[in-house]
């Protein structure tokens, strides 16, 4: 496990080897860590929480267990999380290490040979780039047959002193959010959430956190009474914004951009680990909340090409 840095006069970027994991993205004018960070770097290694990680081959859950490859197999894949594949699974892409290359002052280039997951052979590759105060991650694939590749970053974000991130205030871009069972699975149902359950979990407009937290409903005793839906956007334009999240106190401001078509957010509801952050605090529930770009939740068993030997997608973060 390598340390690496990016850093100008606006941004310090802090990222391992091991699961190209980011570990710091510093507001320099504030001096805030934007990320959820351990304090013990051996944390990194178990990641319960998959914290600042990459997430694959297949980011976020799929059930049934299993994908048709290209040659009309049944490819069976490891279990989890109960009876679902969980973010590529026992031995997903945030453990393991990637060799690191230096292209210039502001750029990381990552590459991994996965070989050995139960998904076909594929080249992986990001990229890692920094830009006055907009931090780009672009991920690549290339592999000799159709397969599945859905990357995604999981860091969390807390950007203020608090301890939660309950007010902070949070807008998306226009999206549905795709409804789940009680495995969290995803289903073919979605809302636009203009009924009563679904209504708080709508950031169309900018609202505090909190208002999605702790409801008595059905679909909050689900997520584990915080947030913990993919929001499949309308409108996927690329050049608007999908996720803008400001501090309580607004000194600290993060705008995410993306091509992705959806975004699991996540607030950090499910602890199982009593961890020590970087702080010194023990991690508590809310502590953070994390926005994973990426296709659809189960996308492999709804979409006609959900296979392809060239993957592309990308994420901006605009620190301000």
């Amino acid at each position: 496990m390598e340390i690496y840095q990016l850093e100008n006069e606006f941004v310090c970027i802090e990222f391992l080897s091991y699961g190209g994991i980011l570990t710091k993205m510093i507001n320099k004018k504030t001096q805030q860590n934007y990320l959820l960070a351990y304090q013990n770097y051996k944390d990194y290694l178990k990641n319960p929480y998959f914290f600042g990680a990459t997430i694959g081959r297949n980011a976020g859950r799929t059930f049934p267990a299993f994908y048709q490859d290209s040659y009309g197999d049944r490819r069976v894949l490891d279990t989890n999380e109960g009876k679902v594949h969980l973010h590529g699974g026992k031995s997903g892409l945030h453990q393991v290490e990637w060799t690191v290359e230096k292209l210039s002052d502001t750029t990381y280039h990552l590459m991994f040979q996965d070989t050995e997951s139960p998904y076909d052979p594929m080249k992986l590759e990001l990229i890692y780039r920094l830009e006055k105060n907009h931090f780009a991650i672009q991920m690549k694939g290339q592999a000799d047959q159709p397969t599945v590749c859905n990357l995604t970053n999981h860091s969390y974000f807390n950007l203020g002193e608090e301890p939660t991130i309950e007010f902070h205030q949070l807008q998306t871009a226009p999206a549905k959010i795709q409804l789940i069972d009680e495995q969290f699975v995803p289903t073919e149902e979605y809302s636009e959430m203009q009924t009563l359950e679904y209504t708080p979990f709508n950031f169309t407009e900018e609202k505090v956190i909190q208002k999605a937290l702790n409801l008595d409903t059905p679909l909050s005793k689900i997520c584990a009474n915080g947030i913990d839906l993919a929001y499949c956007f309308i409108n996927n334009d690329e050049l608007e914004p999908k996720i803008r999240l400001t501090d309580r106190q607004r000194k600290n401001k993060l705008t995410i951009y993306s091509d992705q078509e959806a975004c699991i957010i996540y607030t950090l509801n499910k602890l199982s680990n009593k961890v020590t952050l970087a702080a010194g605090a023990t991690i508590e529930k809310y502590s953070g909340i994390t926005f994973e770009m990426q296709r659809k939740p189960n996308y492999v068993h709804t979409a006609v090409d959900y296979l392809e030997t060239d993957y592309a997608a990308y994420t901006i973060y605009e620190i301000e």
